[in-house]
């Protein structure tokens, strides 16, 4: 309503005005230009603040709510990981100490026998129970930093013969990462991954992190079939890891390039800052 009251008010100044400005005798279009022009004087500043600044709040507040969700999600990632190597992870290994132990002192063959089989397959759920904790959130991260983390990642990741996948990292040593952007770095790395082993068909990956220009800076890069990244919205599954890349970064305050074609493989390149509050050049 207060932007319609200020429209007809100025429209109406403007008219007052035009005799002013334009001497009478002058043409009508010569007029009407002046009309719109100050027109547009006019209206550009009260869209700016009726329609422009209340969107730029509005995607402010989608940012800020979407990088808090991902920080609670993480927390609570981390909490689960820790009750469950705390609870069961001590629990099992306390199982199969007392197998092992039941293994080598029963005098019974068929006492060892099954005591064998009970620890093999204990060791099965341990593994299962590593493997369920590294997707929540490596408790390595938190220990021993970025770098470990996803040495860990490649050790545990499923992939055939076929693929080799090499990692180099420089510039972290004995420098102290956010918590945040360990978070960040680790899963838009673990995504890539994912996408190159599950789409590309490569028989090369190659990860590799490293600091420079108060930002840390990450590469996947794989010499699989590539894909055509004006027309990758059409496969929904691939376009959607890429998306949660992209997302994560933006919410960082990075930024990410794709580079690929087809048959020529593709490199994911992110830039993150050291610092949230510092946003890295494109």
């Amino acid at each position: 309503m207060l932007a319609l009251v200020m429209t007809f008010l100025g429209e109406y100044g403007i008219m007052k005005l035009l005799p002013l400005l334009i001497p009478s005798g002058n043409s009508d279009s010569l007029e009407a230009v002046m009309d719109a022009f100050l027109l547009t004087l006019l209206l550009a500043p009260i869209f700016w603040i009726v329609a422009v600044r209340p969107m730029n709040r509005l995607a402010d507040s989608r940012m800020r709510l979407l990088r808090r969700t991902l920080t609670v999600q993480e927390d609570e990632r981390r909490r689960i990981t820790q009750d469950l190597h705390d609870g069961f992870g001590q629990s099992l290994t306390s199982l199969m100490l007392g197998l092992r132990a039941l293994e080598e002192t029963a005098s019974e063959q068929p006492i060892r026998e099954l005591a064998q089989r009970l620890r093999g397959i204990g060791s099965d759920v341990y593994e299962e129970l590593r493997r369920i904790m590294q997707g929540l959130r490596p408790i390595i991260l938190d220990k021993l930093g970025l770098a470990a983390a996803i040495e860990r990642l490649i050790a545990d990741t499923n992939y055939s013969d076929d693929l080799k996948i090499e990692f180099q990292s420089s510039g972290l040593k004995d420098r102290n990462l956010l918590e945040e952007l360990e978070s960040t770095a680790f899963r838009i790395i673990q995504e890539a991954l994912n996408n190159a082993i599950r789409h590309s068909s490569a028989s090369l990956v190659r990860i590799s992190i490293d600091v420079q220009d108060q930002c840390l800076n990450l590469q996947i890069q794989d010499n699989g079939h590539g894909f055509d990244t004006r027309r990758m919205r059409d496969s929904a599954e691939h376009s959607y890891g890429l998306l949660g890349i992209r997302e994560r970064a933006t919410l960082y305050g990075g930024t990410v390039t794709i580079q690929s074609s087809p048959k020529t493989g593709s490199l994911v390149f992110v830039r993150l800052p050291l610092d949230p509050g510092n946003t890295p050049d494109a």
